[in-house]
């Protein structure tokens, strides 16, 4: 009897103390989010289809790089050391899609074509000059396609940041491609977002250092705000790999695929060496596949860099982006 008597103080005693945490953790998260609200975004708003989206323009004239985020609730702020490095010569574009950072949700659906035609909206109405060479990173990557696709006769050129393969199951066991498209929890990112506790999983988002200082000053103070939106990519994320697999041509228009090389980039989170090996040779394929989107195409390795070569090998970009511009501008 007195065992039971003591399991029932200890097990109400954890209740409590449960309790306690969630609520101090709630009152944190309002707390850190009212702060949060007075912080001054760094770039300017258009209104588009009645709500408004926050953009980054930097330089004069034309052409104008846009660059395309990931699957990433940090969105523009991906590309803000990158921004600040190149050229003033020419116009570079960042953008924080519906929902994210300082975006508003708006009511549009999360599909790529809508993805494209607000972003089309955006830069018309920056006043960002034509024509467009887009990068993109990843899910960004597999985005361009529906750009180019409504869009072509304002794209000078694309590169693809070690992109998205949108048909992956082409080159992937039943088994790895499953393990790559499972997802984030969504439910638990739900939870831990609204007692507090996302803010501190997501505390090191961007690499230590003076470069990164301005982006791990916002993040993950503004995590909040891109919570929802970025789950709610993710339920999309099927149905647009699958339209993006639809999307097979860019014509004549000139590509750019970089490529991470580091052959440890999955260590982390693929442990069996046969699988690891599998993702590795299937990724290498897939980002060869990628140069027949276009006529005009070419593969750069970064044998240095994980999938995040924004962070790991940000001059690559850079570089490339200049050659690109060059390119266009001669055309």
């Amino acid at each position: 009897m007195k065992i039971m008597k003591w399991t029932k103080r200890i097990l109400m005693a954890l209740f409590l103390i449960i309790i306690v945490l969630l609520i101090t953790g709630f009152a944190f998260e309002k707390i850190s989010r009212a702060r949060a609200e007075k912080i001054k975004p760094d770039g300017q708003f258009a209104e588009v289809e009645n709500h408004k989206m926050h953009y980054l323009k930097e330089g004069t004239g034309g052409p104008t790089v846009v660059f395309e985020t990931a699957f990433d609730p940090a969105g523009h702020l991906q590309w803000y050391h990158i921004q600040k490095d190149l050229p003033k010569t020419y116009t570079t574009f960042s953008y924080d899609r519906s929902g994210i950072l300082w975006s508003e949700r708006g009511t549009n659906p999360k599909t790529g074509e809508k993805i494209a035609e607000e972003l089309h909206t955006l830069l018309e109405k920056s006043g960002a000059p034509k024509p467009y060479i887009l990068v993109g990173h990843s899910f960004g990557g597999m985005l361009t396609r529906f750009f180019v696709k409504k869009y072509p006769q304002d794209v000078a050129g694309v590169i693809l940041v070690d992109s998205q393969y949108p048909a992956d199951e082409k080159f992937l066991s039943p088994e790895m491609h499953k393990m790559v498209n499972q997802g984030l929890p969504g439910g638990f990112l739900k939870f831990a977002n609204t007692f507090g506790a996302a803010r501190l999983m997501f505390k090191n988002m961007f690499p230590l250092g003076e470069q990164y200082k301005y982006q791990n000053s916002l993040m993950p103070a503004l995590l909040y705000k891109s919570a929802d939106a970025t789950l709610e990519e993710q339920d999309h994320m099927k149905s647009i790999k699958k339209e993006a697999a639809a999307i097979s041509s860019f014509g004549s228009i000139p590509l750019y695929v970089i490529t991470a090389g580091d052959k440890t980039r999955y260590n982390t989170f693929i442990k069996e060496p046969k699988l690891k090996n599998e993702m590795l040779g299937a990724w290498d394929k897939m980002q060869k596949d990628l140069l027949n989107l276009s006529t005009d195409s070419k593969q750069i390795v970064v044998p240095t860099s994980g999938h995040y070569i924004n962070q790991d090998q940000p001059k690559v970009i850079e570089e490339t982006v200049n050659e690109m511009v060059k390119k266009a501008t001669v055309q």
